[in-house]
């Protein structure tokens, strides 16, 4: 395991190693008044027979030399790419690793592309065209994820995430291409299409298939305001109004998540009782992202920061990080380069405990080899032996 990453030139405060990383981890573009959210790209799909297009937002920091980073596709990119990044803003380096975005564009063809099976009207509404998310999932697989990973230093983790019809999709490819994505984000989806098609197939998927490494959130918005004044979240499962199908679509659906004890997916859901299905993703984004990369926070930061902590107990904490990053990430991973560094002058600057400098930055050296600070440190400590 020795991935590689530029130097780093690490402040040394009076802080302790959380706060100094996250301090160090704001980009030096946060204080540029011009913010660019995503840079538009597009290419032809011979799927789809068009041109699509899509917005790439890459790491505040920019992209660093020998790292591959997750990628997270965002459906209805258009308009949820902003507030991804929003949230990405706060949340990435405490509790989200650094995320390649890429906004997919839905705004063309969008009930076509992103239901799952064709229906001839909904709601008293007629359907002109639909059914075609197998087509568009081949979109994805065989076309734009290829070309992501040509183009950008890409990991194999990827997220998908789909607010609404795009919830439908996201769900639909869970059950049906589970190995496309890692991690899936359904906000308020779609689940009263063709009812009840959506709980057949799930019902059936959770009982035949194997889940195991897949991770799937569900959000729920409040939209009783919209056809009631009397019913609760408690006694909509009971309504049968027309009305109601679509949060009793969605609440059939998590109960057979929590029901599920033997596909191996990880889930959880969440209702949002003051949110409605317009103004949920921002929230949805937030904690979605906070079950998802739940095991990337890190673990007792006092202990790091702690002087009485022996250094065995320091070396074990640093390993036992990279080794639940590479088990949750499905590729090799040490605890991240630069709040390594910091703990090592923490130990030998602030702490004054060379013995325990030194094992940090051994440790940092034998996972990221080519990091000339570390070659310098361990140099200065030999020479005070």
């Amino acid at each position: 395991m020795h991935p590689s990453e530029d130097p780093v030139n690490p402040t040394r405060p009076l802080l302790t190693a959380l706060c100094l990383w996250t301090a160090y981890a704001i980009p030096a573009g946060a204080q540029d008044p011009f913010i660019s959210i995503g840079q538009p790209d597009s290419l032809y799909s011979e799927v789809l027979g068009e041109m699509r297009p899509f917005w790439i937002h890459l790491p505040e920091d920019g992209l660093r030399e020998g790292v591959r980073y997750p990628v997270m596709y965002v459906l209805d990119g258009e308009v949820h790419l902003q507030g991804m990044a929003a949230v990405l803003a706060y949340y990435t380096y405490s509790h989200v690793p650094e995320l390649i975005v890429v906004g997919v564009g839905n705004a063309m063809n969008r009930d076509r592309d992103l239901t799952v099976s064709e229906i001839s009207q909904r709601n008293g509404m007629a359907m002109e065209v639909s059914g075609g998310a197998d087509r568009f999932m081949t979109f994805l697989a065989d076309e734009l994820i290829p070309y992501m990973d040509r183009t950008y230093p890409t990991s194999t983790f990827r997220t998908l995430v789909g607010h609404s019809y795009g919830g439908l999709f996201t769900i639909h490819t869970l059950l049906t291409r589970p190995d496309l994505f890692s991690t899936y984000l359904a906000m308020d989806p779609s689940l009263d299409w063709d009812y009840p098609l959506m709980l057949d197939r799930t019902r059936e998927a959770l009982a035949t298939q194997d889940f195991t490494g897949k991770t799937l959130y569900v959000t729920i918005a409040n939209e009783i305001p919209r056809f009631s004044d009397t019913l609760t979240i408690r006694d909509i499962e009971n309504d049968t109004s027309g009305f109601s199908l679509g949060m009793r679509s969605q609440l059939e659906f998590v109960r057979m998540m929590e029901d599920d004890d033997t596909s191996g997916l990880r889930s959880d859901w969440r209702y949002y009782e003051n949110d409605l299905h317009g103004s949920v993703p921002l929230a949805s984004m937030r904690d979605g992202l906070m079950f998802a990369f739940d095991w990337f926070v890190l673990r007792s930061p006092s202990v790091y920061n702690d002087p009485a902590t022996p250094t065995e107990t320091l070396v074990t904490l640093i390993r036992e990080r990279g080794e639940r990053l590479t088990a949750n990430l499905g590729y090799s991973m040490a605890m991240e380069e630069d709040l390594l560094v910091m703990l090592g002058y923490m130990a030998m600057d602030m702490m004054e405990q060379p013995d325990k400098a030194m094992a940090i930055f051994r440790l940092t050296q034998e996972y990221y080899p080519d990091n000339e600070e570390v070659r310098d440190a361990i140099a200065t400590l030999e020479a005070k032996q």
